[in-house]
């Protein structure tokens, strides 16, 4: 069946064994997956050789690499070096996507000091970003934003301050996770008070789930469609504006729950530990409510 969008899910939220990647793909008739880890590293110290090998053996599968996640500007906005390092890191993690034909690089907007962020803390964040536009220009590839709790945009009105500090560009657009408000203090709605913020420049989604305890913080992540994001509507508000764009499934989840380290940096073995009979569950209901909207 033909969708409107289309369905991936991260690596690692199944195995750091391509071969198991690429059989939960076809199980389940994606077309694509996300490269955040594999074979026990994360994507921005795989080899030349790995990305070559990753790429070939996903395209005799038939299997688009959707996204390349990136941990590009989780780093303290003070630190020069750190920043003119993650530059760099930028700078390869592109040519990476470009032999994996992907069109897509993830990254993030610095670590987060205060919530809500400041509008100095927000616009000193946005200064940076056109040094990243300019090694993007005229690759095709687009420079995803995440919000993110852990950094200083999280929220829909952060990203959406963020955004307006910057020219509308071709090669920059939001990876909106509606997940991710949940992991910051607020009764804000992600779904119905934040996506219409920022809706204009999406340009690809990560689906997970939680719930808040009352106005305080998500902790760990639910069963996708246990929680608290009204994914129906946030689907139907996707399809609405047009949007043909990729969802990632970025479960998190696990029957055996993560340790707080393994869930908040994500990577390797003990993170996908347990991960693809979670995913198994969690796709199942990703693709039935995609299927609804």
């Amino acid at each position: 069946m033909k969708r409107w969008c289309r369905l991936s899910i991260l690596t690692d939220e199944v195995s750091q064994e391509l071969s198991d990647v690429l059989r939960f793909a076809r199980d389940f008739s994606l077309e694509g997956i996300e490269l955040r880890s594999l074979f026990g590293k994360p994507f921005r110290d795989l080899s030349p050789t790995e990305i070559a090998e990753i790429g070939a053996r996903c395209r005799d599968a038939g299997v688009l690499i959707s996204g390349c996640a990136t941990p590009v500007f989780k780093c303290d906005l003070d630190d020069k070096g750190a920043i003119d390092e993650h530059v760099e890191l930028f700078r390869r993690s592109l040519e990476s996507a470009r032999a994996l034909g992907s069109e897509l690089v993830r990254v993030f907007t610095f670590i987060r000091r205060s919530h809500p962020a400041t509008s100095d803390e927000i616009a000193r964040a946005a200064a940076v970003f056109p040094r990243l536009l300019e090694i993007a220009r005229g690759s095709g590839i687009t420079i995803g934003v995440e919000n993110e709790a852990s950094c200083i945009v999280g929220s829909g009105s952060e990203m959406r301050e963020f955004l307006n500090h910057l020219p509308k560009d071709p090669e920059l657009g939001v990876v909106w996770d509606p997940c991710n408000v949940l992991y910051l203090d607020g009764t804000n709605d992600p779904v119905h008070t934040d996506f219409p913020m920022i809706a204009d420049q999406v340009r690809h989604v990560h689906i997970k789930d939680a719930r808040r305890e009352g106005d305080r913080a998500a902790k760990t992540c639910v069963e996708v469609g246990t929680g608290a994001i009204d994914f129906p509507e946030q689907f139907s508000a996707l399809k609405a504006d047009g949007y043909c764009g990729w969802i990632t499934l970025e479960t998190h989840w696990r029957s055996i729950p993560l340790d707080p380290q393994s869930q908040h940096l994500p990577a390797g073995y003990a993170f996908s530990a347990n991960a693809e009979p979670a995913s198994r569950v969690c796709m199942a209901h990703l693709q039935r409510l995609v299927d609804a909207a």
